[in-house]
Protein backbone atom coordinates (compact mmCIF):
# COMPACT_ATOMS: atom_id res chain seq x y z
CA UNK A 1 0.00 0.00 0.00
CA UNK A 2 1.71 3.32 -1.07
CA UNK A 3 1.11 6.05 1.72
CA UNK A 4 0.40 9.73 0.49
CA UNK A 5 2.92 12.35 0.64
CA UNK A 6 2.65 14.15 3.42
CA UNK A 7 0.84 17.69 2.48
CA UNK A 8 3.33 20.17 4.76
CA UNK A 9 5.87 18.61 3.00
CA UNK A 10 4.87 18.92 0.09
CA UNK A 11 3.89 22.75 0.32
CA UNK A 12 7.45 23.35 2.31
CA UNK A 13 9.30 21.92 -1.42
CA UNK A 14 6.85 23.52 -3.51
CA UNK A 15 7.50 27.25 -1.69
CA UNK A 16 11.19 26.40 -1.99
CA UNK A 17 11.13 25.74 -5.22
CA UNK A 18 9.09 28.77 -6.48
CA UNK A 19 11.24 30.62 -3.89
CA UNK A 20 14.50 29.46 -5.82
CA UNK A 21 13.41 29.36 -9.29
CA UNK A 22 12.18 33.45 -8.52
CA UNK A 23 15.60 34.01 -7.10
CA UNK A 24 17.79 32.78 -9.66
CA UNK A 25 15.55 34.63 -12.66
CA UNK A 26 16.05 38.13 -10.83
CA UNK A 27 18.98 40.78 -11.34
CA UNK A 28 19.45 43.15 -8.40
CA UNK A 29 22.40 44.76 -9.89
CA UNK A 30 22.75 48.51 -11.58
CA UNK A 31 25.32 49.79 -14.55
CA UNK A 32 27.75 52.28 -13.09
CA UNK A 33 28.89 54.46 -16.07
CA UNK A 34 31.01 57.91 -16.11
CA UNK A 35 31.63 60.56 -18.75
CA UNK A 36 34.75 60.44 -19.72
CA UNK A 37 34.51 56.70 -19.60
CA UNK A 38 37.37 54.62 -17.41
CA UNK A 39 36.93 55.74 -14.17
CA UNK A 40 37.73 53.71 -11.09
CA UNK A 41 34.87 52.89 -9.26
CA UNK A 42 34.97 53.07 -5.64
CA UNK A 43 32.24 51.16 -3.33
CA UNK A 44 32.38 51.93 0.45
CA UNK A 45 35.43 53.00 0.56
CA UNK A 46 36.83 49.75 -1.45
CA UNK A 47 37.67 49.72 -5.08
CA UNK A 48 35.70 47.55 -6.78
CA UNK A 49 36.68 47.94 -10.73
CA UNK A 50 36.03 50.68 -13.71
CA UNK A 51 33.20 52.03 -15.71
CA UNK A 52 31.52 50.60 -17.05
CA UNK A 53 31.03 48.23 -14.02
CA UNK A 54 28.33 46.15 -13.32
CA UNK A 55 27.22 46.32 -9.18
CA UNK A 56 25.39 43.64 -7.91
CA UNK A 57 23.73 44.53 -4.22
CA UNK A 58 24.62 42.60 -1.93
CA UNK A 59 23.19 42.78 1.96
CA UNK A 60 26.30 42.80 3.54
CA UNK A 61 26.92 46.32 2.00
CA UNK A 62 24.36 48.19 3.98
CA UNK A 63 20.82 49.77 3.64
CA UNK A 64 23.02 52.85 2.25
CA UNK A 65 25.69 52.14 -0.31
CA UNK A 66 28.32 54.62 -1.05
CA UNK A 67 29.91 55.15 -4.49
CA UNK A 68 32.57 56.99 -5.35
CA UNK A 69 34.28 57.47 -9.04
CA UNK A 70 37.58 58.45 -9.46
CA UNK A 71 40.02 59.38 -12.37
CA UNK A 72 43.29 61.63 -12.77
CA UNK A 73 42.30 64.81 -13.71
CA UNK A 74 39.04 64.91 -12.90
CA UNK A 75 37.04 65.73 -9.98
CA UNK A 76 35.48 62.63 -8.17
CA UNK A 77 31.90 62.29 -8.07
CA UNK A 78 30.17 60.34 -4.82
CA UNK A 79 26.82 59.64 -4.68
CA UNK A 80 24.44 57.05 -2.29
CA UNK A 81 21.99 54.27 -3.53
CA UNK A 82 19.38 53.28 -1.29
CA UNK A 83 17.92 49.56 -2.34
CA UNK A 84 15.01 48.64 -1.56
CA UNK A 85 12.91 45.34 -0.61
CA UNK A 86 11.14 43.75 -3.80
CA UNK A 87 9.62 41.08 -1.89
CA UNK A 88 6.03 41.40 -3.67
CA UNK A 89 6.70 39.14 -6.60
CA UNK A 90 7.51 36.10 -4.05
CA UNK A 91 4.38 37.38 -2.29
CA UNK A 92 1.95 36.89 -4.74
CA UNK A 93 3.66 33.53 -5.76
CA UNK A 94 3.08 32.02 -2.36
CA UNK A 95 -0.25 32.96 -2.15
CA UNK A 96 -1.24 31.71 -5.80
CA UNK A 97 -0.08 28.81 -5.04
CA UNK A 98 -1.64 28.12 -1.34
CA UNK A 99 1.42 27.80 0.26
CA UNK A 100 3.35 29.21 3.37
CA UNK A 101 5.68 32.26 1.97
CA UNK A 102 9.08 31.77 3.78
CA UNK A 103 12.03 35.13 2.54
CA UNK A 104 15.99 34.97 3.77
CA UNK A 105 16.22 38.41 4.42
CA UNK A 106 20.28 38.06 3.27
CA UNK A 107 19.38 37.01 0.04
CA UNK A 108 20.17 39.67 -2.72
CA UNK A 109 17.30 38.48 -4.87
CA UNK A 110 15.17 40.30 -2.47
CA UNK A 111 16.51 43.72 -3.42
CA UNK A 112 15.75 46.01 -5.98
CA UNK A 113 18.30 48.86 -7.15
CA UNK A 114 16.47 52.53 -7.41
CA UNK A 115 17.25 52.84 -11.22
CA UNK A 116 19.21 50.30 -13.70
CA UNK A 117 22.09 52.42 -14.59
CA UNK A 118 23.74 55.28 -12.79
CA UNK A 119 25.87 58.10 -15.10
CA UNK A 120 28.61 59.97 -12.98
CA UNK A 121 29.49 63.18 -15.26
CA UNK A 122 32.93 64.01 -14.44
CA UNK A 123 34.35 67.35 -14.51
CA UNK A 124 38.01 68.67 -15.33
CA UNK A 125 40.14 69.86 -12.07
CA UNK A 126 40.64 73.53 -11.64
CA UNK A 127 43.94 74.08 -10.21
CA UNK A 128 44.17 75.98 -7.10
CA UNK A 129 46.02 78.62 -8.17
CA UNK A 130 44.31 79.52 -11.41
CA UNK A 131 43.47 82.86 -12.93
CA UNK A 132 40.07 83.06 -12.84
CA UNK A 133 38.81 85.60 -15.44
CA UNK A 134 35.34 87.47 -15.15
CA UNK A 135 32.86 87.03 -17.58
CA UNK A 136 29.39 88.73 -17.49
CA UNK A 137 26.78 86.32 -18.85
CA UNK A 138 23.41 87.61 -20.55
CA UNK A 139 20.36 86.44 -19.73
CA UNK A 140 19.66 82.93 -21.56
CA UNK A 141 17.88 83.46 -25.01
CA UNK A 142 15.13 81.18 -25.58
CA UNK A 143 15.24 79.52 -28.46
CA UNK A 144 13.31 76.70 -28.67
CA UNK A 145 9.81 78.14 -30.55
CA UNK A 146 6.14 78.16 -30.24
CA UNK A 147 5.61 74.03 -29.94
CA UNK A 148 9.01 72.56 -29.25
CA UNK A 149 9.02 68.58 -29.03
CA UNK A 150 10.53 68.54 -25.64
CA UNK A 151 10.14 64.73 -25.45
CA UNK A 152 8.27 62.43 -22.71
CA UNK A 153 7.98 61.38 -19.42
CA UNK A 154 6.65 57.74 -18.46
CA UNK A 155 5.46 57.42 -22.02
CA UNK A 156 3.45 61.04 -22.28
CA UNK A 157 4.32 64.11 -23.93
CA UNK A 158 6.48 66.74 -22.12
CA UNK A 159 4.15 70.38 -22.59
CA UNK A 160 5.25 73.71 -21.51
CA UNK A 161 4.60 74.56 -17.58
CA UNK A 162 1.74 71.77 -17.84
CA UNK A 163 2.60 68.87 -16.12
CA UNK A 164 5.29 70.03 -14.01
CA UNK A 165 7.96 68.70 -15.98
CA UNK A 166 10.66 71.54 -17.20
CA UNK A 167 8.25 74.06 -15.67
CA UNK A 168 11.59 76.40 -15.45
CA UNK A 169 11.31 77.39 -19.12
CA UNK A 170 9.07 79.67 -18.06
CA UNK A 171 11.89 81.23 -15.91
CA UNK A 172 14.79 82.30 -18.11
CA UNK A 173 16.58 84.43 -15.55
CA UNK A 174 16.37 80.88 -13.13
CA UNK A 175 17.69 78.81 -16.11
CA UNK A 176 20.54 81.40 -16.49
CA UNK A 177 21.77 81.15 -13.02
CA UNK A 178 21.68 77.35 -12.57
CA UNK A 179 23.78 78.28 -15.59
CA UNK A 180 26.34 80.42 -14.16
CA UNK A 181 26.56 78.17 -11.62
CA UNK A 182 28.22 75.72 -13.78
CA UNK A 183 30.48 78.37 -15.37
CA UNK A 184 32.05 79.52 -12.33
CA UNK A 185 33.19 75.66 -11.52
CA UNK A 186 35.70 76.21 -13.73
CA UNK A 187 38.62 79.04 -14.89
CA UNK A 188 35.68 81.47 -15.09
CA UNK A 189 34.79 84.11 -13.05
CA UNK A 190 31.00 83.86 -14.41
CA UNK A 191 27.78 86.47 -13.20
CA UNK A 192 24.89 87.37 -14.51
CA UNK A 193 24.27 90.72 -16.02
CA UNK A 194 21.63 92.97 -16.90
CA UNK A 195 22.86 95.41 -19.65
CA UNK A 196 21.71 99.07 -19.91
CA UNK A 197 22.00 99.16 -16.17
CA UNK A 198 25.29 101.07 -14.77
CA UNK A 199 26.50 98.47 -12.68
CA UNK A 200 26.00 95.19 -15.54
CA UNK A 201 27.68 98.15 -18.10
CA UNK A 202 30.75 98.72 -16.36
CA UNK A 203 31.16 94.95 -15.45
CA UNK A 204 31.21 94.27 -19.28
CA UNK A 205 32.97 97.27 -19.86
CA UNK A 206 35.93 95.97 -17.32
CA UNK A 207 35.48 92.38 -18.94
CA UNK A 208 36.17 93.14 -21.63
CA UNK A 209 33.78 90.28 -23.28
CA UNK A 210 30.04 89.02 -22.23
CA UNK A 211 28.38 85.74 -23.56
CA UNK A 212 25.16 85.21 -24.71
CA UNK A 213 23.76 81.66 -24.38
CA UNK A 214 20.94 80.38 -26.48
CA UNK A 215 18.66 77.37 -25.50
CA UNK A 216 18.04 75.77 -29.01
CA UNK A 217 16.65 72.05 -28.11
CA UNK A 218 15.54 70.34 -25.39
CA UNK A 219 14.65 66.66 -25.69
CA UNK A 220 13.94 63.57 -22.77
CA UNK A 221 12.91 60.29 -22.39
CA UNK A 222 12.42 59.98 -18.52
CA UNK A 223 10.96 57.32 -16.28
CA UNK A 224 9.49 57.87 -12.69
CA UNK A 225 7.47 60.26 -10.88
CA UNK A 226 7.56 64.36 -10.20
CA UNK A 227 9.45 63.67 -6.90
CA UNK A 228 12.02 61.19 -8.58
CA UNK A 229 12.72 61.25 -12.43
CA UNK A 230 15.08 59.26 -14.44
CA UNK A 231 16.55 58.94 -17.58
CA UNK A 232 18.35 61.45 -20.40
CA UNK A 233 17.88 64.62 -21.12
CA UNK A 234 19.52 66.04 -24.49
CA UNK A 235 20.62 69.74 -24.26
CA UNK A 236 21.58 71.73 -27.41
CA UNK A 237 23.09 74.95 -26.55
CA UNK A 238 24.81 77.99 -28.78
CA UNK A 239 27.32 80.08 -27.26
CA UNK A 240 28.50 83.36 -28.59
CA UNK A 241 31.55 85.70 -26.51
CA UNK A 242 30.82 89.49 -28.10
CA UNK A 243 33.67 91.81 -27.07
CA UNK A 244 32.10 94.71 -25.31
CA UNK A 245 34.50 97.37 -27.09
CA UNK A 246 32.91 96.62 -30.73
CA UNK A 247 29.24 96.26 -31.07
CA UNK A 248 27.53 93.22 -32.20
CA UNK A 249 31.07 91.63 -32.71
CA UNK A 250 31.12 88.05 -32.49
CA UNK A 251 34.61 86.88 -31.07
CA UNK A 252 33.87 83.06 -30.69
CA UNK A 253 30.40 80.55 -31.54
CA UNK A 254 30.09 77.39 -30.86
CA UNK A 255 27.57 74.92 -30.93
CA UNK A 256 27.12 72.16 -28.37
CA UNK A 257 24.91 69.30 -27.70
CA UNK A 258 25.03 67.57 -24.30
CA UNK A 259 23.45 64.64 -22.60
CA UNK A 260 22.79 64.91 -19.00
CA UNK A 261 21.43 61.35 -17.15
CA UNK A 262 18.87 62.16 -14.62
CA UNK A 263 20.06 60.20 -11.50
CA UNK A 264 16.42 60.91 -9.60
CA UNK A 265 16.11 64.66 -9.51
CA UNK A 266 12.73 66.21 -8.98
CA UNK A 267 10.76 67.25 -12.17
CA UNK A 268 11.35 70.50 -11.52
CA UNK A 269 15.10 70.08 -11.23
CA UNK A 270 15.66 68.25 -13.93
CA UNK A 271 16.39 70.93 -16.55
CA UNK A 272 18.13 72.91 -14.35
CA UNK A 273 20.98 70.41 -13.66
CA UNK A 274 20.88 69.78 -17.15
CA UNK A 275 21.62 73.38 -18.39
CA UNK A 276 24.63 73.33 -15.57
CA UNK A 277 26.03 70.10 -17.01
CA UNK A 278 26.11 71.47 -20.33
CA UNK A 279 27.86 74.69 -19.13
CA UNK A 280 30.38 72.41 -17.26
CA UNK A 281 31.20 71.01 -20.47
CA UNK A 282 31.76 74.20 -22.18
CA UNK A 283 33.89 75.29 -19.94
CA UNK A 284 36.20 72.59 -20.82
CA UNK A 285 37.05 73.47 -24.08
CA UNK A 286 40.43 73.97 -24.72
CA UNK A 287 40.66 77.12 -26.81
CA UNK A 288 38.02 79.40 -25.27
CA UNK A 289 39.72 80.20 -22.38
CA UNK A 290 42.71 81.36 -24.52
CA UNK A 291 40.23 83.61 -26.72
CA UNK A 292 38.58 85.27 -23.47
CA UNK A 293 42.23 86.35 -22.60
CA UNK A 294 43.03 87.55 -25.79
CA UNK A 295 40.07 89.27 -26.05
CA UNK A 296 40.68 90.83 -22.44
CA UNK A 297 44.34 91.68 -23.31
CA UNK A 298 43.20 93.38 -26.28
CA UNK A 299 40.52 95.93 -24.36
CA UNK A 300 43.06 96.26 -21.68
CA UNK A 301 45.87 97.73 -24.63
CA UNK A 302 42.72 100.00 -25.88
CA UNK A 303 41.66 101.08 -22.60
CA UNK A 304 45.56 102.18 -21.47
CA UNK A 305 45.62 104.80 -24.43
CA UNK A 306 49.01 105.43 -26.03
CA UNK A 307 51.99 105.64 -24.40
CA UNK A 308 53.10 108.91 -22.27
CA UNK A 309 56.20 109.14 -20.96
CA UNK A 310 56.57 111.70 -17.86
CA UNK A 311 59.42 113.17 -16.20
CA UNK A 312 61.00 111.61 -13.42
CA UNK A 313 60.56 113.72 -10.30
CA UNK A 314 62.90 115.31 -7.48
CA UNK A 315 63.09 113.67 -4.49
CA UNK A 316 61.29 116.19 -1.77
CA UNK A 317 63.83 117.21 0.99
CA UNK A 318 62.93 116.64 4.77
CA UNK A 319 64.93 115.98 7.98
CA UNK A 320 64.73 112.31 9.38
CA UNK A 321 60.71 110.53 9.59
CA UNK A 322 59.27 113.32 12.04
CA UNK A 323 59.50 115.62 9.12
CA UNK A 324 58.69 113.38 6.43
CA UNK A 325 54.85 113.49 6.29
CA UNK A 326 54.44 117.30 6.73
CA UNK A 327 56.88 117.81 3.56
CA UNK A 328 54.95 115.30 1.60
CA UNK A 329 51.42 116.85 2.02
CA UNK A 330 52.53 119.76 0.36
CA UNK A 331 51.87 117.03 -3.14
CA UNK A 332 48.95 115.86 -2.41
CA UNK A 333 45.81 117.72 -3.50
CA UNK A 334 41.89 118.21 -3.29
CA UNK A 335 40.43 117.38 -6.25
CA UNK A 336 36.91 119.56 -6.87
CA UNK A 337 34.39 118.98 -9.32
CA UNK A 338 30.86 119.70 -9.62
CA UNK A 339 29.62 116.76 -7.98
CA UNK A 340 31.82 116.71 -5.26
CA UNK A 341 35.44 116.35 -4.26
CA UNK A 342 38.37 113.52 -3.81
CA UNK A 343 41.60 113.65 -3.44
CA UNK A 344 45.13 113.21 -5.90
CA UNK A 345 48.99 113.42 -5.90
CA UNK A 346 51.64 115.00 -8.20
CA UNK A 347 54.13 112.39 -9.74
CA UNK A 348 56.17 115.16 -11.82
CA UNK A 349 57.76 118.76 -11.24
CA UNK A 350 55.54 120.14 -13.82
CA UNK A 351 52.39 118.97 -12.67
CA UNK A 352 51.17 115.61 -13.77
CA UNK A 353 48.59 114.55 -11.29
CA UNK A 354 47.03 110.58 -10.74
CA UNK A 355 43.80 110.26 -8.91
CA UNK A 356 40.92 107.89 -9.04
CA UNK A 357 38.78 108.17 -12.41
CA UNK A 358 34.81 107.78 -10.32
CA UNK A 359 36.35 111.14 -8.94
CA UNK A 360 36.17 112.81 -11.75
CA UNK A 361 33.91 111.05 -13.64
CA UNK A 362 32.89 112.60 -17.24
CA UNK A 363 34.92 115.95 -16.70
CA UNK A 364 37.46 117.13 -18.57
CA UNK A 365 38.16 119.63 -16.66
CA UNK A 366 38.34 119.82 -12.55
CA UNK A 367 39.91 122.16 -10.14
CA UNK A 368 43.06 121.50 -7.36
CA UNK A 369 43.61 122.93 -4.74
CA UNK A 370 47.22 122.64 -2.79
CA UNK A 371 47.80 122.25 0.89
CA UNK A 372 49.25 125.61 0.11
CA UNK A 373 46.59 127.38 -0.19
CA UNK A 374 46.13 127.77 -4.00
CA UNK A 375 44.06 126.21 -6.87
CA UNK A 376 44.70 125.51 -10.04
CA UNK A 377 42.90 124.30 -13.46
CA UNK A 378 43.47 120.86 -14.56
CA UNK A 379 42.66 118.70 -17.46
CA UNK A 380 42.19 115.35 -17.35
CA UNK A 381 44.12 113.83 -19.72
CA UNK A 382 43.47 109.96 -19.61
CA UNK A 383 41.13 107.75 -17.60
CA UNK A 384 41.08 103.76 -17.16
CA UNK A 385 37.67 102.80 -15.78
CA UNK A 386 38.84 99.31 -15.29
CA UNK A 387 41.09 100.28 -12.63
CA UNK A 388 39.65 103.70 -11.77
CA UNK A 389 42.94 105.28 -12.32
CA UNK A 390 42.98 109.34 -14.01
CA UNK A 391 45.54 111.43 -14.94
CA UNK A 392 45.20 115.15 -14.77
CA UNK A 393 48.04 117.70 -15.78
CA UNK A 394 48.04 121.58 -14.09
CA UNK A 395 50.01 124.34 -16.11
CA UNK A 396 52.82 124.96 -13.57
CA UNK A 397 56.24 123.99 -13.06
CA UNK A 398 58.58 123.44 -9.87
CA UNK A 399 56.31 121.52 -8.00
CA UNK A 400 57.02 119.13 -5.18
CA UNK A 401 55.62 115.23 -6.43
CA UNK A 402 56.31 112.38 -4.55
CA UNK A 403 58.46 109.55 -5.19
CA UNK A 404 57.36 106.06 -6.85
CA UNK A 405 57.72 103.29 -4.61
CA UNK A 406 57.89 99.32 -4.79
CA UNK A 407 54.07 98.28 -4.12
CA UNK A 408 55.14 94.20 -5.11
CA UNK A 409 58.01 94.24 -2.50
CA UNK A 410 56.15 95.88 0.57
CA UNK A 411 55.56 93.23 2.85
CA UNK A 412 52.32 91.86 4.86
CA UNK A 413 51.84 93.95 7.93
CA UNK A 414 54.15 96.73 7.03
CA UNK A 415 53.39 100.25 7.85
CA UNK A 416 51.25 102.44 5.06
CA UNK A 417 49.98 105.62 5.48
CA UNK A 418 47.17 107.49 3.78
CA UNK A 419 47.17 111.35 2.55
CA UNK A 420 43.79 112.41 1.35
CA UNK A 421 40.71 115.09 2.19
CA UNK A 422 37.87 113.29 3.98
CA UNK A 423 34.57 113.74 4.18
CA UNK A 424 34.98 118.03 3.68
CA UNK A 425 37.52 120.20 1.99
CA UNK A 426 38.48 121.80 4.95
CA UNK A 427 40.15 118.03 5.83
CA UNK A 428 42.35 118.85 3.18
CA UNK A 429 45.78 117.05 3.35
CA UNK A 430 44.94 114.47 6.25
CA UNK A 431 47.41 111.90 7.71
CA UNK A 432 45.85 107.82 8.72
CA UNK A 433 48.57 105.51 9.04
CA UNK A 434 47.91 101.61 8.93
CA UNK A 435 49.31 98.47 7.46
CA UNK A 436 48.88 96.07 4.17
CA UNK A 437 46.37 93.71 5.93
CA UNK A 438 46.61 91.46 1.91
CA UNK A 439 46.41 91.62 -1.81
CA UNK A 440 43.15 90.92 -3.21
CA UNK A 441 41.91 90.49 -6.87
CA UNK A 442 38.46 91.31 -6.63
CA UNK A 443 36.48 91.37 -10.29
CA UNK A 444 39.36 91.09 -11.93
CA UNK A 445 41.69 94.31 -10.22
CA UNK A 446 44.53 92.96 -8.41
CA UNK A 447 44.08 95.42 -5.33
CA UNK A 448 46.36 96.24 -2.05
CA UNK A 449 43.82 95.66 1.28
CA UNK A 450 44.52 98.09 4.34
CA UNK A 451 43.19 99.00 7.49
CA UNK A 452 44.39 102.67 6.50
CA UNK A 453 41.24 104.82 7.26
CA UNK A 454 39.77 105.64 3.50
CA UNK A 455 36.52 107.43 3.76
CA UNK A 456 34.56 109.55 1.38
CA UNK A 457 36.86 112.13 -0.17
CA UNK A 458 39.97 110.08 0.33
CA UNK A 459 39.68 108.31 -2.95
CA UNK A 460 42.20 109.31 -5.53
CA UNK A 461 44.81 109.89 -2.50
CA UNK A 462 47.99 108.42 -1.89
CA UNK A 463 49.01 105.47 -0.03
CA UNK A 464 52.28 105.52 1.09
CA UNK A 465 55.29 102.95 2.84
CA UNK A 466 57.40 103.59 5.83
CA UNK A 467 59.81 105.74 3.50
CA UNK A 468 57.19 107.70 2.28
CA UNK A 469 57.19 106.09 -1.15
CA UNK A 470 54.12 106.04 -3.10
CA UNK A 471 52.86 102.12 -3.57
CA UNK A 472 49.13 102.56 -4.36
CA UNK A 473 45.75 105.25 -5.05
CA UNK A 474 43.14 105.01 -2.43
CA UNK A 475 39.69 103.93 -3.53
CA UNK A 476 36.52 103.49 -2.21
CA UNK A 477 34.76 102.32 -5.33
CA UNK A 478 34.56 98.84 -4.59
CA UNK A 479 31.57 96.32 -4.96
CA UNK A 480 31.18 93.18 -3.37
CA UNK A 481 29.38 90.82 -0.72
CA UNK A 482 31.48 91.26 2.47
CA UNK A 483 33.77 93.87 1.75
CA UNK A 484 32.28 96.91 4.23
CA UNK A 485 35.05 98.65 6.61
CA UNK A 486 38.08 97.10 4.41
CA UNK A 487 40.38 99.75 2.73
CA UNK A 488 41.58 99.07 -0.68
CA UNK A 489 44.10 100.72 -3.10
CA UNK A 490 45.06 100.08 -6.56
CA UNK A 491 48.62 99.37 -6.46
CA UNK A 492 50.84 101.96 -7.82
CA UNK A 493 52.66 99.80 -10.39
CA UNK A 494 49.12 98.82 -11.41
CA UNK A 495 48.28 102.40 -11.99
CA UNK A 496 51.30 103.39 -14.19
CA UNK A 497 50.89 100.47 -16.43
CA UNK A 498 47.16 101.21 -16.43
CA UNK A 499 47.65 104.49 -17.54
CA UNK A 500 50.34 103.41 -19.83
CA UNK A 501 52.82 105.95 -18.29
CA UNK A 502 56.66 105.53 -17.98
CA UNK A 503 59.10 107.80 -16.66
CA UNK A 504 62.04 108.84 -18.60
CA UNK A 505 65.45 107.91 -17.62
Amino acid sequence: MVRPFPLVLLSCALAFSGCASIISGSDPGMEVLSEPGEGTVFVNGNQRGTTPFRYAYDPSDGTEVNFEVRKTGYVPKTFTVRPRMNNGVLFADAMLLGIPYIVDSKSPALYKMPTGSYMANLYKEVPADVQRQMVPVQAMDMGLGDRPDLGKADGTKITMGSDGFFRELGYPESLTQSLVTGLKDSWMDAKMVRTGTQKGDEMVQRAKVILSPKLERVYADLNGQRKKCYGPIEVVMRWQFKSALDKDSVLFEKVTTTTYHSPGDQADQALSDAIRHAAHRFSEQEELQDIVRAAYGSGLARSKGAVLEIGRPKPIAYNGRKEMLAALVKAVVTVQTEDGHGSGFLVTNDGYLITNQHVVGDESMVKVKFEQGFTLDAQVMKVNKDFDVALLKVQATDLPALTIGDDKALMLGEEIFAIGTPMETSLGQSVSRGILSGRRDIEGRSLIQTDVSINPGNSGGPLLDENGLVIGVATLKISGKGLEGLGFGVPISVALEMLNLSFAQ
